[in-house]
């Protein structure tokens, strides 16, 4: 089904929105990789989700799985912030602008019903398009099994 709404979705706007993701990467080409993987996922939206870099350490940290995160990374955080805060005021109110716009389209049109899973999938995108560094764009499970656990870890259950 995941296969189904990616091709609906790439051939309904998600390519517009690759090359968006993918102009705004070669304008910030000092971090291009993580812009672009931000590309890939627009492109292709439906069995993945975003998690913070915070939250993947925590999941990690709680069990006890080997860390990959060296102090230089640990000391990144402040940097993302920035650049969150330079990609605001740029790019990103634009770019979720956009996605809140494609939706808004979409939701005129949801009697195609063939719409509906890109209204879903715009609402998505709209806080990783507005806020994208120190996120991470894993697959639909690990994010499920991540959240889970903090929200147990949280309730002590």
């Amino acid at each position: 089904m995941t296969l189904l709404g990616n091709i609906i979705w790439f051939f309904l706007g998600g390519w517009a929105l690759f090359l968006l993701y993918s102009l705004a990467a070669i304008v910030f080409f000092p971090v291009f990789i993580p812009l672009f993987r931000l590309a890939r996922y627009s492109a292709w939206p439906f069995g993945f989700g975003v998690v913070t870099r915070s939250q993947v350490n925590a999941y990690r940290k709680m069990k006890k799985l080997p860390s990959d995160v060296s102090q230089a990374q640990s000391e990144m955080q402040g940097v993302g912030d920035v650049l969150n805060f330079l990609w605001v005021i740029t790019f990103g109110w634009i770019i979720a602008l956009a996605h809140l716009l494609a939706s808004l389209a979409n939701l005129c049109m949801f009697f195609l019903i063939i719409t509906i899973p890109n209204i879903v999938g715009n609402w998505k995108l709209i806080p990783v398009a507005f806020m994208p560094f120190n996120k991470v764009i894993v697959p639909k499970s690990v994010e499920t099994d991540i959240k889970l656990a903090l929200a147990k870890a949280k309730l002590k259950l």
